[in-house]
């Protein structure tokens, strides 16, 4: 599990934060329907409990090219994980 970004407090996003956000959107059972599709469609093992960031963005990104909620789910969690990466990596060149 990936912790906070000092000084920022921002955590990448966790396949528990992806089916909360789907659950509200699209009720329950339709969100594990949705991540399970997703992770099949980018290659990413369903079953996976902590997803690695790169694995989480390629779930993201597909939930994004989705229409609906679903899309607005995906896109906000893309942003997410583009500010995590580029605080990481700030924060390694500027300590």
């Amino acid at each position: 599990m990936h912790t906070a970004v000092p000084g920022y407090g921002l955590a990448p996003p966790s396949k528990d934060d992806a089916l909360a956000f789907l659950a509200r959107g699209v009720g329950a059972d339709e969100a594990a329907s949705v991540w399970i599709r997703a992770c099949r469609e980018s290659g990413v093992p369903v079953g996976a409990r902590d997803l690695e960031p790169d694995a989480m963005m390629k779930v993201s990104e597909w939930l994004a090219r989705q229409t609906g909620v679903v899309g607005v789910i995906g896109s906000s969690l893309v942003v997410r994980l583009r500010t995590y990466r580029l605080l990481t990596a700030n924060r390694g060149s500027n300590p």
